[in-house]
């Protein structure tokens, strides 16, 4: 499942809160992280614009366009403002337009290919700006294990990275979370019950689930309505952890979980009078490693740290053994790539822009 992005957008924040208070890393890690990480870019926002640096913090691309994302597969999607609309293209790691800015929406290189939209119809561009799967299709979303889910006619299928639908239109849903992973996606059927299809549109694993996340490492987490004459509904729902069969090798027994990343998962159950989460960590085995956090928000497990959100609305990081390695102090969070993570500091209304490395120390700031 994917954090949601109310609490990891950059974009359109107000520039002029106070820079966060931490310790600066030191040149000799900087050049050693920068050695690591000697091809990667990092967006940074200044006055307004939009640009790159490396890991050392160094500007390599100036700040020109209006929004940035992250480099992936060697491109990253830029837009500039054009009127009153933004439009999007993709950029080399020279700053050289390979896509030309001429569409209203545009995703993420991933498999050699990005969607796009033109004139409020989606099709796939490739390193070079063609369009090498033509714009027909009412949604698309990233190619992920050699597929992209796209909706034509009202309904979600899959395409390969030829353009050919290999998989009906036929779920309902979106676009954004079907994916194939490990050899299976999950949709919704028409009766908006949770299953599993194979590349070939094949039910792998019946749709009974109300929800289901992705397969990571052979478990799938997944949302089960059990009946239950002491709830106010008569039922309840549930979640656990599904193995490939469908069988429930993690009981159903969590109101949430993320999926399993780096063998854990973060999961919550409310608490008795139902005002408050319980947020635990388990491992594949059910295992429950952090019990009761003390936390508002918990996320997921990833680069060896856990977002962690306290009740003043503030995330940092803690590890696995569940001390805190980053104290809460940022308005908004991301996770960890190539090194360094791109945390705002502020409020959610007036932020900065801080990258800040494993250990905490700080990068670079828009301040």
């Amino acid at each position: 499942m994917l954090i949601m992005l109310s609490l990891f957008s950059f974009l359109g924040c107000k520039p002029g809160a106070p820079a966060v208070k931490g310790k600066t890393e030191s040149d000799a890690d900087r050049q050693t992280n920068c050695n690591q990480f000697i091809e990667a870019l990092y967006p940074i926002r200044v006055k307004g614009k939009w640009g790159y640096i490396n890991r050392k913090g160094e500007t390599v691309l100036q700040p020109q366009w209006d929004e940035a994302d992250d480099f992936s597969d060697g491109m990253a999607k830029v837009g500039i403002m054009s009127g009153t609309e933004m439009h999007y293209g993709f950029v080399d790691q020279k700053g050289q337009w390979m896509v030309q800015p001429v569409y209203l929406n545009a995703g993420t290189f991933t498999e050699g290919f990005a969607y796009v939209n033109k004139h409020g119809l989606y099709g796939y561009v490739d390193h070079y700006g063609k369009e090498v799967i033509h714009c027909r299709f009412e949604d698309a979303a990233d190619f992920h294990n050699g597929y992209a889910a796209i909706k034509l006619g009202g309904w979600i299928g899959f395409i390969d990275t030829t353009g050919q639908v290999v998989v009906n239109p036929q779920y309902t849903g979106t676009v954004n979370h079907p994916r194939f992973n490990e050899g299976r996606a999950p949709v919704f059927g028409a009766d908006e019950q949770t299953g599993f299809i194979d590349s070939t549109g094949q039910w792998a694993i019946s749709a009974q689930f109300q929800s289901a996340g992705n397969f990571v490492d052979g478990l799938a987490w997944a949302m089960w309505q059990q009946d239950d004459s002491a709830a106010e509904h008569g039922f309840t729902i549930k979640g656990g952890y599904i193995d490939t069969e469908g069988v429930y090798v993690i009981a159903p027994e969590y109101d949430f979980g993320w999926d399993f990343s780096g063998g854990y998962a973060t999961v919550w159950v409310r608490s008795e009078d139902k005002k408050s989460k319980i947020w635990k960590v388990i491992d594949k085995e059910g295992t429950v490693v952090l019990d009761n956090l003390p936390y508002r928000n918990v996320g997921a497990f990833n680069y060896g740290l856990i977002p962690i959100q306290d009740e003043d609305m503030k995330w940092g990081f803690m590890n696995i053994r569940g001390e805190v390695v980053i104290p809460p102090q940022y308005a908004g969070i991301n996770h960890f790539k190539n090194g360094m993570a791109r945390m705002e500091a502020g409020t959610a209304f007036e932020n900065t822009i801080v990258y800040i490395n494993p250990k905490g120390e700080v990068v670079w700031s828009e301040n």
